[in-house]
């Protein structure tokens, strides 16, 4: 039985059926798909953590635009 992958239907190696039965993440995905998404996950986070300046400090003081 030929597997194919969720996001750009090509036919999944032996080798990425068992990258995918090891790590399961609910998807069948082709090498290329999985690491374009990994990609976008790692980004996603980085984006998130860029505004990290004097973020311990704003949680002592409080935010400078918080209204009581």
């Amino acid at each position: 039985m030929d597997y194919l992958c969720n996001h750009c239907e090509v036919q999944l190696s032996k080798f990425e059926m068992q990258l995918n039965e090891q790590f399961p993440i609910g998807k069948l995905l082709c090498e290329f798909c999985s690491n374009k998404k990994e990609r976008e996950i790692i980004k996603q986070l980085a984006d998130s953590e860029a505004d990290m300046h004097n973020d311990y400090t704003r949680d002592l003081v409080g935010d400078k635009n918080e209204t009581y």
